[in-house]
């Protein structure tokens, strides 16, 4: 405990949340800079950019992104690769993270925006981890921080890039802690991650001026909501533990053969870019699907409105996790939880307008979030990292975290028979004393 209050790695961590907070804006304009390149349009939010550029733009756009990710990876991985955070921090011998330099890491998170701006359909929150990281190790290596301490700023440093990106400053040290620092690490990571990511958060204040990600207004608590969200639990717990299956296996059956991948990335883009033809909303990491989930079926829609936006939503659910997969399996580095959130609000608010449509009165927002939440937990098997991070990303009123924690604790007790198995054993201990 006494080397994280040493001057020097305070220092480094004080260092490490400003050059996270610094990447996490780069990183945004970037991807705005590649959206107005690829589509043509240089003002508005990506869905904005679709509805205005020409159908063969929107079919073409991601292929040719995917095509030249796919040079880029080529040759960074039959270069020597780019050495992951995961990697870094998980290796006891100390060796990984001097190794990762800047220029790789950078450049891959460079074509991992790129990907993303083009439109095809993985997220973006692994470019801002992996450079921040890279930061982080090259800091701990200067300074001559030890090994034990130097993973715990590498992997703090990769949730205050996430932190950065989404304006979430308690959702990206849930993540540093819950899915990047490994056992032995999580008590004394915990108390770096935290200030690591609220610094990094106060810089991108300076592009974001500390808004958050989603604007929604909560309703009160109805009795219709809470139907909603029992019946979005099986929902969701389905959906989850699916897309996370199905990501699996792609992984496993990705394309190995180097000179293929842009071939292959630019296929899975021309894929993505004719869906989104009919359903537009699954282009992109899922920003843009979550957006609009938040804000589809309110009261005062017509019929014909509501059964055009739950179309549009199922679309969302079915097509975005295998999309997602598709550009996984192709060869393509990106993250998986945007499109989690996607998929998860797509089908909470798809709920609340079914239930509209039988007269029962739920609030599309509350379970857009809830569902955005169980999903992202199941996919990543990490629940406090799905409720944090989830609420911050829209800061509703203090019931809907409530809302949330409920579902996601009941979604990851049916998804996962081991964390079941956990909490019976803590209940027996319980009981015997």
């Amino acid at each position: 405990m006494r080397a994280l209050i040493r001057p020097r790695f305070l220092v480094a961590a004080a260092v490490a949340g400003v050059a996270a907070g610094l990447i996490g804006i780069a990183m945004a304009l970037l991807l705005e800079l590649f959206e107005s390149l690829f589509y043509g349009i240089s003002h508005g939010g990506l869905l904005e950019r679709l509805a205005a550029a020409p159908p063969w733009r929107r079919a073409l756009a991601p292929a040719l992104g995917g095509l030249v990710a796919g040079g880029l990876w080529w040759w960074l991985r039959a270069t020597g690769g780019v050495a992951d955070v995961e990697s870094a921090v998980a290796d006891r011998s100390g060796q990984a993270a001097p190794r990762m330099g800047l220029a790789r890491p950078f450049l891959d998170a460079v074509t991992q925006v790129l990907t993303v701006g083009a439109g095809n359909s993985v997220g973006r929150e692994g470019a801002p981890r992996l450079a921040a990281g890279a930061v982080a190790a090259r800091l701990a290596t200067r300074l001559g921080i030890a090994r034990s301490e130097g993973a715990i700023l590498i992997a703090s440093a990769a949730g205050a890039g996430l932190a950065a990106m989404y304006n979430a400053p308690l959702g990206g040290a849930a993540y540093a802690v819950e899915l990047v620092m490994v056992a032995g690490m999580r008590r004394r990571g915990a108390l770096v991650a935290v200030p690591v990511c609220l610094i990094a958060t106060l810089v991108s204040w300076l592009h974001s001026h500390g808004r958050p990600t989603f604007e929604v207004a909560s309703p009160g608590l109805s009795s219709g909501t809470v139907l909603g969200l029992v019946l979005l639990v099986p929902v969701t717990a389905v959906l989850g533990v699916g897309a996370r299956r199905l990501w699996l296996w792609m992984l496993a059956h990705r394309v190995r053969v180097l000179r293929w991948l842009p071939v292959a990335i630019g296929t899975a883009g021309l894929v993505t870019g004719l869906a989104s033809l009919w359903v537009p909303a699954i282009v992109g990491n899922g920003r843009d699907a979550m957006e609009m989930a938040l804000g589809t079926g309110l009261p005062g829609a017509s019929n014909r409105a509501a059964g055009a936006g739950l179309v549009l939503l199922v679309g969302i659910v079915a097509l975005k996790p295998v999309l997602t997969g598709l550009t996984l399996a192709a060869g393509a580095t990106g993250g998986r939880l945007a499109p989690s959130l996607a998929a998860g609000s797509s089908a909470g608010a798809a709920l609340a307008i079914a239930l509209h449509a039988c007269g029962v009165q739920a609030s599309v927002a509350v379970l857009a979030l809830a569902g955005a939440g169980a999903v992202l937990a199941t996919t990543q098997r990490a629940p406090v990292f799905g409720i944090v991070f989830t609420w911050e990303l829209a800061r509703a009123r203090a019931w809907t975290l409530v809302a949330l924690f409920a579902v996601v604790v009941a979604v990851t007790l049916l998804a996962s028979p081991a964390w079941r198995r956990t909490v019976a054993s803590q209940l027996r201990t319980l009981r015997s004393r």
